[in-house]
C-alpha cells in the first residue's frame, strides 16, 4: 500500500538532512545539483537499509533452521520479526523513483555480504542487528534537529520506520532483547564475535562502495552536463564518506552501542575504536 496520494514528493527539498547526507564537502556543486544528489542518497539510503537488514534476518532464519544451538543464540531476532519495514522502504522508493528525473540505480542482493553472515559467529550477527537497531533512532532524531526544511513525507518515513524499530509497537523490546543476550554471552564466544563483527563492518563498507558509484551514476544522468573525472572521484568520496558515516560510523559510537559492547569485555572499546581508525584509512 502506498504511504500517500502519489505526486505529492515536494522534489524542491532536499530528502536528506545535512547530518547524513555530506553534501557540505561539494562546493563544486550548485544548490539545485546538491539538492539531486541529496534526493538520490535518500533513494540509496531506503535500499540499503532494506539490504542489510532483509539479508541479515535471512541468513539468520536459516542458519537456525540448521542448527539449534544457533537457534538459541539468534532467538532475540527470531522470535520477533525485528525489521519489518521492507513494504515501507519499497512503497515510497517506488514513488521516489517515479518523482526523478532519470531511475536510479541500485546495488542488488550482495553476495559477498551474505557470505560474510553466512560464516559468521551466531553472536556477531546479533551484535550487527543491534547495530543496526540503534542507528535507525539516530538517523530519525538527525531528521528532526536543525532549521532544515526537509522533504516532509520522507520525515514521515523515517518516523515510521523509527517506530517499528524501537516505539511501542511489538518489535520495541527487541533491542533490549538483544542487549541482554549479549550481555548473558559465554565469555569464550566474545572474541570471535568481535572479531566478526569487524569483519560483517568491512563487508557492509565494500556495499556502500559499491552503492556510492551508482549513486554518482545517476547523479551524472541527472546534470545537463558531463562530470569531469577529477570532479566525479570527489562527489564518489564523498558519497562513500556520508553513507560509511549513516550505516557504519554512527552506530559505532552511539552510546547505547558502546555500552552493549563494554558488557562483553574490556577489550571491546578499544576494538571499536580500531573499526572506526580502519574505515577511515580504507
Amino acid at each position: 500500500m502506498s504511504l500517500h496520494p502519489p505526486g505529492l514528493l515536494d522534489m524542491s527539498r532536499s530528502f536528506m538532512p545535512e547530518a547524513l547526507a555530506g553534501m557540505a564537502p561539494l562546493r563544486l556543486l550548485d544548490a539545485a545539483e546538491r539538492r539531486h544528489l541529496n534526493q538520490i542518497r535518500a533513494c540509496g539510503y531506503l535500499r540499503l537499509f532494506d539490504v542489510f537488514e532483509r539479508v541479515l534476518v535471512t541468513v539468520a532464519r536459516e542458519r537456525a533452521r540448521l542448527d539449534l544451538e544457533t537457534r538459541e543464540v539468534l532467538e532475540p531476532i527470531l522470535r520477533l520479526d525485528c525489521f519489518d519495514h521492507h513494504e515501507l522502504f519499497v512503497s515510497f522508493e517506488s514513488e521516489l523513483a517515479l518523482a526523478f528525473p532519470v531511475r536510479p540505480r541500485f546495488i542488488d542482493e550482495p553476495p559477498d555480504y551474505q557470505q560474510t553472515l553466512t560464516h559468521a559467529t551466531p553472536l556477531s550477527l546479533l551484535v550487527l542487528a543491534l547495530h543496526f537497531k540503534l542507528v535507525t533512532q539516530q538517523h530519525y532524531l538527525a531528521c528532526l534537529r536543525g532549521d532544515e526544511a526537509l522533504e516532509p513525507h520522507f520525515v514521515r518515513l523515517l518516523r515510521d520506520h523509527w517506530t517499528m524499530e524501537c516505539g511501542a509497537t511489538r518489535t520495541s523490546s527487541s533491542a533490549l532483547a538483544i542487549q541482554e543476550a549479549l550481555a548473558n554471552a559465554l565469555r569464550g564466544r566474545v572474541p570471535s564475535a568481535l572479531r566478526d563483527y569487524r569483519l560483517l563492518v568491512f563487508a557492509c563498507d565494500d556495499v556502500l562502495r559499491r552503492q556510492a558509484e551508482l549513486d554518482v551514476d545517476t547523479f551524472a544522468r541527472v546534470r545537463s552536463k558531463p562530470l569531469a573525472a577529477s570532479d566525479r572521484a570527489a562527489v564518489v568520496e564523498a558519497q562513500i564518506a556520508a553513507h560509511r558515516k549513516t550505516f557504519l560510523t554512527v552506530g559505532i559510537a552511539n552510546v547505547a552501542f558502546v555500552y552493549a559492547m563494554r558488557n562483553l569485555g574490556p577489550t571491546a572499546p578499544a576494538m571499536l575504536a580500531g573499526i572506526v581508525s580502519a574505515l577511515a584509512s580504507r
